[in-house]
């Protein structure tokens, strides 16, 4: 990720005698789409589901849904979970001057996940020569939601031939609503009420974990796209 990162920043740099001399002012408003994507950034949720991203262009003014989506694993306590994140959400922008420009965005970021939770005992046989294994798991399906409002600033060029080119130096969240709830679902092997509620708070804290990251604040994410 850091090597993709680098490739992208001296990309730029290259580019830069042309991108900053480009009329991008002027540029917007002969253009009607930006079709792009953030691939890169120091910003958790854009490098778990990099968003695809649709701008209406208004001159100075661009509004934009995101939408990505990837599949992940997260590991807390005696819970492990595969599962399906996703990053949607609307985006509005205003340009300042030729470039520099402030961004407002709401994305709701969403975490379906089947978490299995083990716990493992040990009891020695009658004659104290041998230990038995017992093992106990409980399966629960997690769903762990966040709206996230985030503001922002940064550059973003637009080339004469179509070629956008974006940085957002600092991205600001903050969580406007969250949730995580685990629902059991099936049941292996001894388990007691007191178990299964450790259980469920460990599955729910992978939640928790997910809507803390889905929430973090971000620096230096670039787009990539092309407008006409």
């Amino acid at each position: 990720m850091i090597r993709k990162l680098s490739i992208l920043c001296l990309s730029i740099l290259f580019c830069g005698s042309v991108a900053w001399a480009a009329d991008s002012a002027g540029n917007r408003k002969d253009s009607i789409l930006m079709l792009g994507m953030a691939p890169v950034g120091i910003h958790a949720a854009t490098l778990i589901a990099a968003p695809v991203r649709v701008a209406v262009l208004l001159g100075d003014i661009t509004l934009g849904i995101d939408a990505g989506s990837a599949d992940s694993s997260q590991t807390s306590g005696t819970a492990k979970s595969t599962a399906t994140y996703t990053n949607q959400g609307l985006n509005a922008r205003y340009f300042f001057g030729n470039s520099f420009n402030a961004s407002l965005g709401y994305h709701m970021r969403n975490y379906s996940a089947e978490a299995t939770a083990t716990s493992t005992s040990y009891t020695l046989n009658a004659a104290r020569t041998a230990y038995t294994t017992n093992t106990a798991t409980e399966t629960f399906t997690l769903e762990a939601k966040s709206s996230v409002l985030t503001l922002g600033i940064g550059n973003h060029w637009l080339l004469d031939w179509g070629l956008w080119i974006g940085g957002d130096w600092v991205l600001a969240s903050s969580a406007l609503s969250e949730s995580s709830e685990a629902t059991s679902t099936n049941q292996l092997g001894t388990i007691s009420a007191a178990q299964s509620a450790t259980f469920k708070k460990d599955a729910e804290a992978l939640g928790d974990l997910i809507n803390g990251i889905s929430a973090s604040s971000g620096f230096a994410q670039f787009t990539i796209g092309f407008a006409f």
